[in-house]
């Protein structure tokens, strides 16, 4: 009950309108009425009240949803749909409610290895030349994340080369670095979180770092939200756009291709980046950008958040947009989230399209 007291202004602003139906990513795919934001607040405000109880149902409701705040956009008295999640999630788990295996590996193992791969801390700056691997001091901190530093170096390698084109004094935490605590604040254990956060500060201000550049989307949103007290966090791409107009950035390179850039929810409608992007890629001589009917803050997920817990759920959400990609005749698919890139791939071999799924770090690269 406490619970609804502390929430209950949110909860009964839902007119149970439906227009969430039509933003919702998870109910395009399942049509069911329990994973739109309609269903799930009246879940929410049954299963707090005692009147339901506290199924693996129901929390697959609040699991399953995507945390892109597409509904919050649309809705006319204006819930805060993504908050009221997150606080639900948390609150489940402080009623003794256990996570799915899915969840729960991934949280051990960022409790245990600090990122959630399974994979050992030590390695981490594995994928570094040994002469970025140690800390220095420095106004610009290069922070990789956990998918770049173990699944998709190639990335993190592009922006380290684009940063030493531009002449950016930089440094990186090499083993050092810790996940940025944001898987875990979606699955509603931010007291974990808050671990990882304060240890992050403590190591970022032992270095004197001013400046956060990440190529993660789900580390910049982490960052703006839960950071930008102690740095101020600059998704690469954003960081790159403002080089390029300094002219400490100079494309050379033609490159004659359709490209669609895609608005991933954490560097878009989290992190407010929207044109910088899109300016960079129009910056590069031959390329012809394509927009997504719907795009910007209107931009549908790609199902991105659920490939670790629901893959296949995931997986069917990514195809669409890839069918979309294509009937724009794009023959790039860009996206500025490691995240988004993974399951956009898996989305087009899932839809069986050819389409070339490509980072946008790596495009400037490519360009410069």
């Amino acid at each position: 009950m406490a619970f609804i007291q502390e929430h209950e202004e949110d909860i009964v602003k839902c007119m149970k309108c439906g227009n969430c139906q039509e933003t919702c990513p998870v109910y395009q795919i399942t049509g069911m009425e329990s994973r739109v934001a309609r269903g799930r607040v009246r879940l929410i405000k049954a299963a707090m009240r005692g009147d339901i109880e506290l199924t693996d149902g129901v929390q697959e409701s609040l699991l399953t949803c995507l945390q892109c705040d597409a509904c919050s956009v649309t809705c006319p008295p204006g819930v805060p749909v993504n908050d009221l999640m997150l606080q639900a999630k948390a609150a489940m788990l402080k009623k003794g409610k256990t996570l799915p295996e899915s969840l729960n590996r991934i949280r051990v193992n960022i409790e245990g290895e600090s990122n959630p791969f399974s994979q050992p801390k030590k390695e981490r700056g594995a994928w570094l030349p040994p002469e970025l691997r140690q800390p220095r001091s420095a106004k610009y901190l290069l922070h990789a994340g956990c998918a770049v530093s173990y699944a998709q170096s190639r990335i993190g390698k592009a922006v380290i080369r684009i940063l030493q084109q531009a002449g950016v004094d930089f440094t990186l935490m090499g083993d050092r670095e810790e996940c940025c605590g944001d898987p875990l604040i979606r699955m509603g254990d931010a007291e974990q979180a808050e671990l990882l956060i304060a240890r992050n500060k403590a190591l970022w201000k032992e270095f004197g770092i001013e400046y956060v550049i990440t190529p993660c989307a789900g580390c910049f949103k982490a960052m703006k939200e839960h950071y930008a007290d102690v740095i101020k966090p600059l998704h690469s791409v954003q960081f790159f756009d403002q080089l390029i107009k300094e002219g400490k950035l100079k494309f050379t390179k033609p490159f004659a291709k359709k490209v669609v850039y895609f608005d991933g929810c954490d560097i878009g409608r989290h992190g407010g980046v929207y044109e910088e992007p899109r300016d960079v890629l129009r910056a590069i001589s031959g390329l012809t950008l394509l927009e997504f009917a719907k795009n910007r803050q209107n931009s549908v997920c790609c199902g991105g958040p659920l490939l670790g817990s629901y893959p296949e759920l995931a997986k069917k959400i990514a195809s669409e947009r890839v069918r979309e990609a294509a009937e724009l005749g794009a023959e790039i698919l860009a996206a500025a989230c490691p995240t988004c890139l993974l399951n956009l791939k898996e989305g087009a071999n899932l839809a069986g399209i050819k389409m070339d799924v490509q980072d946008v770090n790596a495009l400037i690269m490519r360009a410069l």
